[in-house]
Formats: C-alpha cells, structure tokens, sequence
C-alpha cells in the first residue's frame, strides 16, 4: 500500500473528477493514445498537475472529459507539497461560512507541521469536504471570551488525532472536529478543551473519573432536544462544570442541546467564573409580547436568534436554560441574556441581562444609564415591551 492512502487516501480524499476546474502546468509530447495512463493529453500536451483553484480554467466541455484520464494518472502519484499548500491556502479563502465571513479568518494549517503531501491532502479534504460553522462559532466566542486566539492553528498532530478518514467520519462531525480544535481552547493552568478517550468512554477537560461526557443520551421522546436532534451536533450529558472558588469539578448531569452548545457552555461559565460582570434581572410572564419569551426558551436550540452572535442551550432535571451571546470581537467587552423557567410564580420566566462593559464614568443607578451599549444590543433582542419591563423601571 502507498503510504499516502493510510490516512485521508487520495484521491478518493479530493474526488477529483467532482472538484476539478483547471488544468496548469503542462508541457508538449508526441501524440498517444487516450487510454494511456502514464500521462494524459489534452489539446497535444501532457499534464503534469491539475489544480483547482481557477487560474486556467477550462472553458470547453469537451475538455472535461479528458479528466478521466488525468484522475486515473494522479491517483498513481503524489502531489508536490507547494501545489498543496498552494491549493490548501486558496481553499481555506474561498470557503464561505454560513455568515458570508471567510474560514480562513477562524482556521488556518500550521506551515511548519502541515508540510507532507499526506498531511496536506487530509487538510484539503477537511477544508473542501467538511462544514465547519459549528465549530467557528465556538472558536469565535472562545476568542472573545480570551481563551484562543483567531485564526486557530490546526498542526499535523491535530490532523492526525484520526488514524484516518474512516475515524473521523466514525463519529458525529463536530465532535470529530472538536477533537482536532477542543486542544487549542486554554482556559489556563494547563487545561483545555481536550477530548479523551478513556476505554469505550469520552472524557472532555480532564482525564479524570466523572469527566466523561455522553453523546446522544436517551432522552423522552418528546423532549425538545430530542425532537430536533442534529445527527451531526448530538445531544449530551455532562456534569463538569467551573467554580470561581473550587475550579474544575463535577455537579448534577445537565442536558445539552448539542455537542457545540456543550462547549460554548462551558467556554461562557468558565469566562463568567473568571471575570467580574455587572447584570440586572427580572421575573416576568412569558406570554408577554406573543409569547416571546416562551419561543426564545422552547424554540428549537437549533434556530439563529436575530441579534445574536451565539446561543447555548441546556436543561437540569428537565428545566431549559439559554444563553444568548449579544457581543462580537468588535466589542472589547462580552455580553450576554440568560433566561430560564421560574420555579414561581406561573408562566414567568427569569431573565438576566449580564455584562463585563466598563460603567460610564460619572453615571450612577439604571443598568440601562451604566451600561448604554449593553443595553442596546440587549433591546434589539428582546423588543419594546420586554426590555422596557427589564430597563424602563
């Protein structure tokens, strides 16, 4: 076996015949039959490497059939690692997100240890093959919350956390991408988001006993996370959580909506247990305003929030909670709503509005006087008549 088919194999790894655009660097040679495989012809010269990126591109349909041809060739060879990194790099840019933003703002490939033609061919498939939304969101608030920095290098040993393709595909796709990321989210003293495998178990954070996290716990039927489960972003159950005072340690499971809400989880609770922060709450009925409090709580955990960065989503002995992340990295503070059933009275729901915005200096009393910019992005997320029943009194 070539040793470039042990991992992410080529070029099953691009499928060529599916991605290819272009044809560059060819050279002439005597006329061939089209059946030979030591090097296809198109329009009288050989081809020495395909790209596909789209300096040359070919116009022609007919053209396209010579393919077949050139993927049989190149299967038999490898690539020279500059045409990869050429290639990875134009990737990396083109590659929109679902935000319009570009992934090479968020991720990028260590040049110095993603260098072999193995290594680099795995990061291509990873960039052209693979969605990373998810995982940007939680790269993104780990940026703002300090605990990374944008973008995130992927190393050959990230990469090579798979043994190969079959691997990584075995598991749900964020959380085979958070294997690679979870290493690079440094919540300090050492620890990060690490991924363990202990035996038939996942252990996240620690490599300890209790630190193990479930993915796809059974949950009723007719529960919300189970109802819009995302077979690529699973719920689960975890009890790890941080304290200001104890750190790292373990309480009662809580439920996640999905592997990326666990994380953004604990990347919020982590920086709120680290950072002082300012907040004013409120008890108010969830049926206010056509139920917007009520939708905001029971809605999919799935559906985008308008004015929000982020969300997370979790339940502790079947009450929700949610977070709504109302800051971006053009903010230089974190701001957040928390809401959660009220236990009393009826049909009321508990909203925090929390922040670590510096106080205007010289203004003293109303969050909403103290906080201007908290509570701005805070109204656009709530509407009038929530947010003058949380600012306005």
């Amino acid at each position: 076996m070539n040793p470039a088919d042990r991992r992410f194999p080529p070029f099953e790894r691009l499928n060529l015949l599916h991605c290819v655009r272009s044809v560059a660097m060819t050279r002439p040679r005597p006329s061939s039959r089209s059946s030979d495989l030591d090097s296809p012809v198109i329009n009288g010269e050989a081809v020495r490497c395909i790209f596909g990126d789209s300096r040359v591109r070919l116009l022609k349909v007919k053209d396209v059939g010579s393919l077949r041809v050139a993927a049989r060739h190149h299967s038999r060879i490898d690539f020279p690692p500059n045409a990869l990194r050429t290639r990875l790099t134009h990737s990396l840019h083109r590659i929109r997100l679902a935000d319009g933003t570009w992934l090479d703002t968020v991720l990028a490939f260590d040049a110095q240890t993603v260098s072999e033609p193995r290594v680099l061919l795995a990061a291509m498939w990873l960039v052209e093959e693979q969605t990373w939304d998810e995982v940007v969101d939680i790269l993104r608030l780990a940026a703002q919350c300090g605990r990374c920095t944008l973008p995130v290098r992927l190393t050959a040993d990230d990469i090579n956390s798979h043994a190969n393709k079959t691997a990584y595909l075995a598991a749900p796709r964020v959380l085979a991408q958070l294997k690679m990321v979870g290493p690079h989210i440094d919540f300090g003293n050492g620890v990060t988001f690490q991924l363990f495998q202990h035996g038939d178990t996942l252990r996240a954070v620690k490599d300890q006993d209790g630190f193990e996290i479930d993915i796809d716990p059974p949950l009723p039927a007719n529960h919300p996370y189970q109802q819009h489960r995302q077979a690529h972003d699973p719920p689960v159950r975890s009890r790890i959580q941080y304290d200001p005072l104890e750190g790292w340690r373990l309480l009662g499971a809580r439920d996640y909506s999905s592997v990326s809400s666990l994380v953004k989880s604990t990347i919020l609770r982590h920086f709120a247990a680290t950072h002082q922060y300012n907040f004013t709450s409120r008890t108010i009925n969830r049926h206010v305003d056509n139920d917007r409090l009520d939708t905001l709580l029971t809605q999919s955990p799935h559906t985008p929030v308008e004015g929000c960065t982020t969300t997370t989503s979790f339940s502790i002995g079947g009450e929700p909670f949610r977070h709504l992340v109302l800051t971006n990295a053009g903010h230089p503070f974190v701001a957040w709503i928390a809401i959660r059933d009220a236990q009393y009275p009826d049909n009321t729901v508990l909203l925090w509005v929390e922040t670590t915005e510096s106080a205007v200096s010289g203004r003293g009393g109303a969050f909403r006087d103290r906080f201007p910019v908290t509570t701005r992005l805070a109204r656009a997320v709530l509407g009038p008549i929530i947010s003058q029943r949380t600012f306005d009194r």
